[in-house]
């Protein structure tokens, strides 16, 4: 784990993709899709976020545990065209819980970080059900070693538990099994995480890291981050469907107000 990661209060920064080939909601243009990927990171960039983390958000229905191989494909050329200019470090996230395909393209171009779903806590929701994958991720990461680190949800949006385990658990099962932070975005009663589940959390977890990863706005971000160590930001910087520079830099104005 690159423990410089956490050494200040982080602000990741989405990369919301387009709807990708393959998907019943592509629109037919993959060069849009790049595009809005390269205009939406330079944005983040220039709007001041620490990190930054592409995402395969608007395939809509989403996907159980993998996706096309066209849009892998189309997605592993913006990252690599992301990563050419970006000096932040840069994750990747294949929705729902695509654990082989994520490790293989940030492997490929050495991403910094990815996003797991459903690393120690089985879950189901309208896109099916996702099968904890701690145990096949500790075999790829022997097998294809990198400093890459893990981000793993525990009771991730939109699904439900199979058995449904108390969040603090979930953090702590992360914790033990090689995951670098855990992300919080709901609680036990499957609605947006409270400062209180965080202090929750952080009482079971002690040191470790914490990012939230849904719900930060800029009027309770100074709240979170007096507890967590990172937030993620996707919706909160958006305009439609890009990035607004004004509204980054809104938010990091607050977030420099009191941190780095």
């Amino acid at each position: 784990m690159d423990n410089t990661f956490f050494k200040k209060k982080m602000v990741i920064g989405m990369v919301h993709l387009l709807p990708l080939p393959g998907n019943a909601a592509y629109r037919g243009d993959k060069e849009e899709i790049e595009r809005c990927a390269i205009a939406d990171a330079h944005a983040l960039i220039e709007g001041g976020v620490d990190a930054i983390m592409v995402e395969n958000f608007n395939d809509w229905p989403q996907y159980s545990t993998e996706i096309p191989l066209q849009a892998y494909s189309v997605m592993l050329d913006i990252v690599t065209k992301i990563k050419s200019f970006c000096k932040l470090p840069l994750g990747v996230n294949i929705e729902m819980n695509a654990y082989e395909q994520e490790w293989a393209m940030a492997y490929a171009v050495g991403a910094d970080f990815t996003r797991l779903e459903a690393f120690v806590d089985n879950r189901a929701g309208s896109f099916g059900f996702i099968e904890a994958c701690s145990t096949p991720m500790a075999k790829m990461m022997q097998d294809y070693p990198s400093k890459t680190m893990l981000f793993t949800d525990v009771h991730t949006a939109e699904t439900y538990g199979c058995p449904d385990v108390a969040i603090c658990e979930a953090a702590q099962n992360a914790k033990g099994h090689e995951s670098s932070a855990v992300i919080l975005t709901e609680n036990d009663k499957s609605k947006r995480v409270t400062l209180e589940d965080v202090k929750a959390v952080r009482e079971a977890v002690g040191d470790f890291p914490i990012i939230i990863g849904a719900g930060v706005k800029p009027n309770n971000v100074l709240e979170y981050l007096e507890v967590a160590d990172a937030v993620i930001v996707g919706r909160g910087f958006k305009e439609g469907d890009h990035v607004s520079l004004p509204l980054v830099k809104e938010f990091m104005d607050i977030v420099h107000s009191k941190y780095n």
